[in-house]
């Protein structure tokens, strides 16, 4: 699981990482504020790019960019911490204890659940169907979950700025048979149709639901 790791080493390091950054920085002002806002312009365009579905080509690169956001919090937390007024100084130290106290048991003896948390965000199966669009599979819900299905997700490549892309269908299946089998997945070029069908496990002769979508 590659966002797995991503994520716990994220929680793990971020705390440390910030704390270098600052100690590197606080004795220069005007570097510690280049660095703070180019990690908070990162972090908006992070924000924003999960909101409007644009992301790079890479589920790595894109995860890294979102635990950013932990990397900037852990920083503010270094600079408020050394603030000069009492309360800011008192009330930034317990959220910084709270919150590194969260993070680092999300990644250790919380692990478990993190990993059925992000379980739904790792892609289960991903390729290209023609050279500007890529079609991936994720499943949804576990042994924990009462639900079970699937959730594809179909994203075209941003012609003018190619290590971009942005997302065009998003679909869900809460099907015990998507579930427990990859789906066949069959695109027309020809029509933008993109044909959805997977096997039903009572009865192997049949396909179930293909579901027919229109890629534009």
């Amino acid at each position: 699981m590659n966002i797995f790791f991503i994520v716990i080493t994220a929680l793990w390091i971020c705390p440390f990482l910030s704390y270098i950054i600052y100690q590197l920085t606080k004795g220069k002002p005007v570097l510690l504020k280049r660095v703070l806002w180019s990690l908070i312009v990162l972090d908006l365009l992070a924000i924003v790019g999960m909101r409007v579905g644009v992301s790079t080509l890479s589920t790595e690169i894109n995860w890294v960019i979102i635990t950013t956001i932990y990397l900037t919090i852990s920083l503010l937390f270094w600079i408020l911490q050394d603030h000069k007024n009492k309360l800011i100084k008192v009330t930034t130290i317990i959220l910084m204890l709270f919150t590194f106290f969260f993070g680092m048991s999300a990644g250790s003896i919380g692990a478990l659940g993190t990993a059925f948390i992000l379980g739904e965000y790792e892609a289960k199966m991903s390729k290209k169907i023609t050279a500007s669009l890529t079609y991936t599979e994720f499943t949804l819900g576990n042994a924990l979950n009462d639900y079970k299905g699937k959730r594809i997700e179909i994203a075209k490549k941003i012609s003018f700025f190619p290590v971009l892309q942005y997302l065009i269908v998003k679909k869900e299946y809460y099907d015990i048979n998507a579930y427990a089998h990859e789906l066949n997945v069959n695109y027309s070029q020809d029509k933008n149709i993109l044909i959805l069908s997977t096997w039903n496990n009572k009865d192997p002769e049949n396909k179930l639901f293909p579901d027919t979508i229109v890629v534009k």
